[in-house]
């Protein structure tokens, strides 16, 4: 029922409610006008400092402030700038990278070619440092078209070009990696940053792409881990004399890392140790530096069977993962997972390692992903694609007429090389059904008594151990190991790897790598028709567990052997 005296009350609370809100709102208005005047009476160095210890958030009244004291803007450029540096030399990349942003706009308003040169040159710098390739590689690239407009700068080329020769590296161009840095070290005795810091970063970057060049190409080649050396030991020279302590660290983890793939493990350990000594003394806050020297301590602990060390360093390096998500694409990192992985398969916990094995495959995919998206980049930057959008622009329209005029004929021939492609796809599937069945009834034949008449042909008795020992490994399938090489195996059957490569040559009558894979695709034909669960897996998974380091390789080596895809198999022996 409807109350008159309650409806008064409402009323008469009406203003007392509207008193209260003005009363708040008069306060906080108060407190920030005093926050404003308090400002106004600290001096330009206590407003820094407070910039420095708050949240971005709560630093943006500081910031005003200062903004409204400088009055240029190349003096807002200035701060911004040195916000930047600031921020870089705490480990906060990201504040870092906000606020050299802010400053290339205020540059750009003042259009100061010289200052946006370096701007974008640091911008790029702090984006490589956080794996950010795409990132990066933008930045240099605006740096260098700004540069080439205002004429030939070898100063500046010496600071960009090495930059993207470690994204170049990172994408294993190592050819292209090593040819702009011998275009830096060329120039760099003419600029000023001979027997400087710059200096010793272009030997650290020439040092790192020569190792990835001996790693590709012939591992067993010691003049090219001389080389390696060379460059590596001018560069701690410079370093000893600067005092550059991040020169030092960088170095002393890849002369450790040479030692490393020299397979001399406790050297190795002796300079890994004085990179992580001198890391832990300063204070320098490189999460790549602690990734790298960990990554390859935990690797000498492996090769020496001390897999609880190796599992302490390799969690150090997950840990730093856990915290910062934006580094899960760095290679290191993600093989930090495999090398756990082994660790506890080495403490004979199975169930560990293959949780550890499971998070490296899902890094890895999305690392490649990752890795296509820079290379098409760089690419297109290499082939005049980059700054030509107007022209590309005119170019679309004649390819959209010649693609209108052409599309009839185009999807014509698609639809007869799809028939065709059907028809060759299904006669290899069947042919290789049949071969997969006369393997099997042979294999069961196999298992019947029967003479030993191949053997007595061969002569030599250690040829004779050297094949029983290769049977014997197959029968094992060691085959399926991803660390299965040439030099694993002669270990594994008592001789050296240039002995076992002439026997399988001479007794198999194949190379040692058509050898493993015809062992490797012969298992996946077989399991991939017999296990349903095997062939719910996958692609990169399936190559995974047959030893491919990648799915691309597993496909090229199934189709060169079958004539047909994995996946074209593996969707018709489920239709059947």
């Amino acid at each position: 029922m409807y109350s008159p005296s309650r409806y008064n009350i409402y009323l008469a609370s009406i203003p007392i409610l509207i008193i209260f809100f003005l009363s708040i709102h008069n306060k906080s208005f108060a407190q920030q006008e005093n926050i404003r005047v308090d400002l106004r009476q600290e001096t330009n160095d206590q407003l820094f400092s407070n910039i420095i210890e708050l949240s971005q958030e709560k630093a943006i009244p500081y910031e005003k402030e200062l903004l409204r004291r400088f009055q240029s803007d190349l003096d807002r450029v200035v701060l911004y700038e040195k916000l930047s540096r600031t921020f870089s030399k705490q480990g906060d990349n990201k504040r870092s990278v906000s606020y050299i942003k802010e400053a290339i706009l205020y540059a750009q308003f003042i259009k100061n070619k010289e200052k946006l040169i370096d701007l974008y040159t640091s911008l790029g710098s702090l984006e490589l440092t956080a794996w950010r390739n795409q990132e990066a590689l933008d930045a240099y690239y605006k740096a260098l078209e700004i540069t080439q407009k205002q004429g030939q700068d070898n100063h500046r080329i010496v600071i960009i070009h090495p930059n993207i020769a470690i994204i170049r590296r990172r994408m294993r161009q190592l050819d292209k990696a090593l040819e702009v840095c011998n275009q830096g070290l060329a120039i760099v005795s003419e600029t000023k940053y001979h027997n400087e810091r710059a200096h010793v970063n272009l030997l650290t970057i020439v040092a790192e792409v020569h190792l990835d060049i001996q790693q590709s190409k012939n591992k067993s080649d010691v003049q090219q881990y001389d080389t390696v050396l060379t460059y590596v030991n001018q560069g701690l020279a410079m370093s000893n004399v600067l005092d550059y302590k991040a020169g030092l660290i960088d170095l002393y983890t890849k002369k450790g890392t040479v030692y490393f793939y020299k397979q001399d493990y406790t050297e190795a350990l002796q300079y890994l140790k004085i990179a992580d000594n001198i890391l832990k003394e300063s204070d320098i806050k490189n999460k790549t530096f602690m990734i790298n020297i960990n990554y390859f301590l935990a690797s000498c602990y492996i090769e020496k069977k001390e897999y609880k060390n190796a599992i302490d360093k390799l969690q150090q390096i997950i840990d730093v993962k856990r915290d910062d998500e934006s580094i899960n694409h760095r290679p290191r990192l993600i093989h930090a997972y495999k090398l756990m992985a082994t660790s506890h398969e080495g403490l004979g916990d199975h169930k560990e390692s293959l949780y550890w094995y499971s998070e490296f495959s899902k890094l890895n995919e999305k690392y490649q992903k990752n890795r296509d998206k820079v290379v098409n980049k760089i690419y297109n930057n290499d082939t005049g694609i980059l700054g030509e959008e107007v022209a590309a622009q005119k170019r679309n329209a004649i390819y959209f007429l010649c693609l209108l005029i052409a599309v009839s004929g185009i999807c014509v021939l698609i639809l007869y090389v799809y028939k065709k492609k059907q028809r060759t796809s299904q006669q290899s599937f069947d042919k290789l059904l049949k071969k997969v069945d006369q393997l099997e009834k042979s294999s069961k034949e196999s298992l019947k008594p029967k003479e030993k008449s191949r053997e007595v042909i061969i002569d030599d008795e250690k040829v004779r151990a050297v094949l029983k020992g290769l049977k014997r490994l197959e029968q094992q399938e060691f085959f399926l190991n991803t660390e299965c090489s040439l030099r694993s195996m002669a270990k594994k059957v008592k001789t050296n790897a240039t002995y076992l490569s002439k026997i399988i040559n001479t007794h198999k009558g194949l190379s040692y790598n058509d050898y493993i894979n015809n062992l490797r695709i012969d298992y996946a034909v077989n399991r991939l028709k017999n296990d349903k669960k095997f062939r719910s897996f996958s692609i990169k998974s399936i190559a995974t567990e047959l030893g491919y380091k990648s799915d691309y390789s597993f496909a090229k080596h199934f189709k060169s052997k079958t004539g047909i895809n994995p996946s074209y198999y593996i969707k018709k022996i489920q239709e059947i």
